[in-house]
């Protein structure tokens, strides 16, 4: 009756040390004195970066010797402060380039994801404008490499494309930046699901020209309403802050004249949705958008206001 658990226990004692024996010589396959460092070297400046000992001299059969100390200086953290350390210099021949050629070995340019790994952080910038960009959708979902935009399309430095002059709409559609896939057949058109990048304002508009206190709500259109952002950009507002506000006013206290200006400016604006068909007539509902000076106080959140007098009063 106690045989069986004996044996059972000695039969596990003997597993877990054949076990931890095998990992024990498994490790002493590699022989850091010939090979190098077995655990990857991270660098995280200039740029995040490995690089791993093991690939180069146990699988491609180089020495020490080669690149130690002619090309670099066998001690932790020089590298780093080597000024030869940089992509420039690498396409020039320094540091790792003097082998990573496209010769003796994948050119610098070339093959990145071997030594670099994407940014899985989404990148958004605020000028000329709030957007965002996913390196993983680009890179994991569809497949494409570091090479297919750096750096031909977008030079690999961080804020650079933001400090271009012409890093806009404009530059896209003529094929510039984004818009050298996003042109409508490698991609979908720049001009098309703005959503996919930009994000719609979530404050409220308040415009006090050419008419005053009129608010406009994102939320309502594109959250409520479901309406993309091309449905009202670009043929009836351009995407430029102050456009509607450069409106040429009118001089005139002839009621008839104000009527038909007003009446122009819906028709030019709002009022291409607004017709009484596709969404309630401009002509009705004024209070929806139009507020009045006590309706923007309230929406500035005032407690206060102004008789006809000037003075101030509590509400």
């Amino acid at each position: 009756m106690i045989k069986v658990p004996v044996l059972t226990t000695s039969f596990i004692i003997l597993s877990a040390f054949f076990f931890l024996a095998g990992y024990s010589f498994a490790s002493e396959d590699y022989d850091e004195d010939t090979y190098g460092p077995e655990k990857p070297i991270e660098w995280n400046k200039p740029i995040k970066a490995t690089f791993n000992h093991k690939v180069h001299t146990m699988e491609a059969g180089l020495d020490c010797e080669s690149c130690h100390d002619d090309i670099f200086e066998m001690e932790a953290g020089a590298v780093e402060g080597n000024e030869a350390f940089t992509m420039k210099a690498m396409a020039d021949g320094q540091s790792c380039g003097s082998c990573h050629d496209g010769d003796t070995a994948f050119a610098t340019d070339e093959n990145c994801a071997a030594c670099h790994s994407f940014s899985e952080e989404t990148i958004v910038w605020n000028e000329p404008t709030k957007a965002a960009f996913s390196h993983t959708a680009h890179v994991e979902e569809y497949g494409l490499e570091c090479e297919s935009c750096h750096s031909k399309t977008f030079t690999m430095k961080k804020g650079a494309a933001a400090a271009g002059k012409n890093f806009t709409m404009g530059s896209f559609k003529k094929g510039q930046y984004c818009g050298s896939c996003h042109n409508g057949d490698d991609a979908f058109d720049s001009a098309t699901q703005c959503e996919s990048c930009h994000f719609p304002p979530s404050e409220k508009i308040v415009f006090t020209q050419p008419v005053k206190a009129v608010v406009f709500d994102h939320a309502i259109h594109v959250e409520k309403e479901k309406l993309s952002c091309e449905s009202c950009h670009k043929e009836v507002f351009a995407m430029k802050r102050g456009t509607v506000e450069e409106q040429p006013g009118i001089l005139s206290d002839d009621p008839a004249k104000k009527r038909e200006y007003l009446v122009s400016l819906h028709k030019k604006y709002c009022g291409t949705c607004h017709d009484a068909s596709q969404a309630f007539g401009y002509l009705t509902r004024c209070t929806v958008c139009h507020v009045g000076v006590k309706g923007l106080a309230e929406l500035n959140g005032d407690d206060k206001t102004k008789d006809a007098h000037g003075k101030e009063t509590h509400k």
